[in-house]
């Protein structure tokens, strides 16, 4: 089997977990055996020469309809792990600050009936929307869509408004992570090294995530900042959304104090800052299910996320999450993950679970599944 992998054009100037996600599962298969290209569309031999390509993410919606195009090209079969979700809840944020119309509505009929109200309109306009109809089309010829979790695939088909027969070709395609990287066991001495290192004070929180409206770090110096916490935020500006975000958080952490931005960090260095403080936290608008949360527990930190995400479904009530538009909720799950015990347990499941070489075993086992769909679906046409 000859698998390809298609990078976004811009994936080395934003570096997603969409992308983290193909290099090390496409570096699992290969020690698995498996024959995994890995790079932009440009650089790929013809799609004729694959057996198969599994694409990450429906946004760009035009860099996945040329992803899609370029399979059908060659006659490869599709696996599209949409990797997006949209509830509206950002827009409609925004627009009881900046549009007068649901500032009014939301002071007369209250936020929570307000943001009904905006969702219900959202939801019936889309089909009118062209990103949402590429998106559809692109999951519409995929010969499987494959998602994180169950809850994810329930918002995919639902958002997408997905025939029965598509919903009957949705699969689960695990994540993993580097167990042997963040699992390892610290010395206290090696991790006062660490705090050293970057003038870090004990029993700080962190977050991994480029510095973004969407990934909330401005949310959490609002929620915490008259918690004495230390605040650890570890990534680079987004060039995308609010241009002046970064600054923002800058300007806001400098007043509150106990706030450090330090930038990217190499990957070999991220168990320590994990196992150096107290916990990880990502209140998101969306996470799916967001890989550093991950990292962070293999590591031993306490996980704090998002509501609106499947860690629940993967772990229960193991991690701590909050609403993500809502300070009181993102203090409240701080201040209780960080009163609680490490959970032992969780930090050996996701070591032994969520490893990326059992995620490649997954993953080709859903290939196999997904080329004798495709062979079916050739011999029917």
């Amino acid at each position: 089997m000859k698998i390809a992998m298609i990078l976004r054009p811009d994936a080395d100037r934003v570096f997603g977990g969409d992308t983290l996600a193909m290099q090390k599962i496409s570096a699992a298969m290969r020690e698995a055996g498996a024959e995994v290209f890995l790079g932009r569309q440009e650089e790929m031999p013809p799609a004729r020469e694959f057996d198969l390509l599994h694409i990450f993410t429906v946004a760009p919606v035009d860099h996945s309809q040329r992803m899609v195009a370029w399979a059908q090209s060659g006659g490869a079969a599709i696996v599209f792990s949409p990797l997006y979700y949209s509830d509206f809840r950002d827009w409609f944020e925004r627009a009881i600050v900046s549009a007068p119309r649901w500032r009014a509505l939301a002071r007369r009929l209250g936020k929570a009936r307000a943001w009904g109200l905006y969702r219900a309109w959202q939801t019936a306009r889309q089909p009118t929307q062209q990103t949402w109809r590429l998106g559809r089309a692109g999951l519409l010829a995929a010969t499987v869509i494959a998602t994180t979790s169950r809850w994810e695939n329930a918002w995919v088909a639902g958002h997408f408004r997905l025939p029965a027969a598509t919903r009957a070709r949705m699969r689960i395609s695990p994540l993993g992570i580097d167990a042997d990287l963040y699992g390892q066991t610290f010395s206290e001495a090696q991790l006062a090294a660490f705090r050293r290192k970057y003038d870090l004070d004990p029993g700080y929180v962190c977050q991994v995530a480029r510095i973004e409206e969407k990934k909330n770090q401005l949310a959490v110096i609002q929620a915490l900042y008259d918690d004495p916490v230390p605040l650890v935020f570890v990534g680079k500006d987004s060039p995308y959304y609010a241009p002046d975000y970064a600054d923002r958080c800058r300007e806001l952490g400098g007043r509150r104090g106990r706030v450090k931005f330090l930038g990217w960090l190499p990957e070999a260095e991220l168990p320590l800052l994990y196992a150096a403080g107290a916990a990880h936290i990502l209140p998101s608008w969306v996470e799916l299910p967001g890989l550093s949360s991950l990292e962070a527990g293999a590591a031993g930190a306490r996980i704090i996320s998002t509501q609106v995400s499947a860690l629940r479904e993967l772990f229960g009530d193991r991690v701590w999450t909050c609403d993500p538009y809502d300070p009181s909720s993102i203090r409240a799950a701080t201040l209780a993950a960080l009163a609680a015990p490490v959970d032992a347990d969780l930090q050996k499941r996701l070591l032994t679970e969520f490893s990326w070489p059992a995620a490649a075993v997954a993953n080709l086992a859903l290939y196999e599944e997904t080329l004798r769909l495709h062979h079916a679906d050739l011999a029917s046409s």
